[in-house]
């Protein structure tokens, strides 16, 4: 018990600090996005949360459009990451909106990171026990996002290959 209250007062102190430097940087973003092209500001997006249940997480818009109920990786499809989102998703400041999904209790700032809705599922189809993931509140970010080593120029797993590896560092956080 005394666990779970700790890492819940930390997840919120982190989530306003987050939303803090999410309320400064939004203008600027706001600018850069302008200035390259059309598209919203902010995307939700449909991935799965705790025991599976689909949570609506929200994030700076990164790429060309927002497919959330895509079944593919980045390089796979037509949609392509902007430049500025190339910036936002390398310094990960495309996350810090996912700071509302915090304070609401559907994320935590360190766990496995979670799937878009249709990628995951595939994943799930695909790789025996990967829905055990989700036995826990899924995080910004994790253990695999620390210790992993994707291919040159990415920031996630792109193959089936590197989620499995992915998975394996999951479980061990778990």
């Amino acid at each position: 018990i005394f666990y779970a209250f700790s890492k819940r007062v930390i997840d919120i102190f982190g989530a306003l600090v987050l939303g803090l430097i999410t309320v400064v940087l939004t203008p600027i973003i706001a600018l850069c996005m302008r200035i390259e092209g059309k598209g919203p500001l902010f995307i939700t997006q449909r991935r799965f949360g705790k025991n599976g249940a689909i949570i609506h997480i929200y994030k700076f818009r990164s790429m060309l459009f927002s497919d959330d109920a895509s079944k593919q990786w980045v390089k796979e499809g037509e949609n392509k990451i902007t430049n500025v989102g190339h910036v936002l998703r390398l310094t990960s400041i495309d996350e810090f909106p996912q700071c509302i999904n915090i304070l609401k209790g559907e994320m935590s700032l360190i766990g496995p990171r979670n799937d878009i809705e249709g990628l995951g599922q595939r994943l799930q189809e695909t790789i025996l026990y990967y829905s055990m993931r989700y036995m826990v509140t899924p995080g910004i970010t994790g253990w695999a996002q620390i210790n992993q080593q994707y291919h040159q120029g990415n920031i996630s797993p792109q193959s089936v290959d590197e989620t499995k590896t992915r998975l394996a560092y999951d479980f061990y956080y778990i």
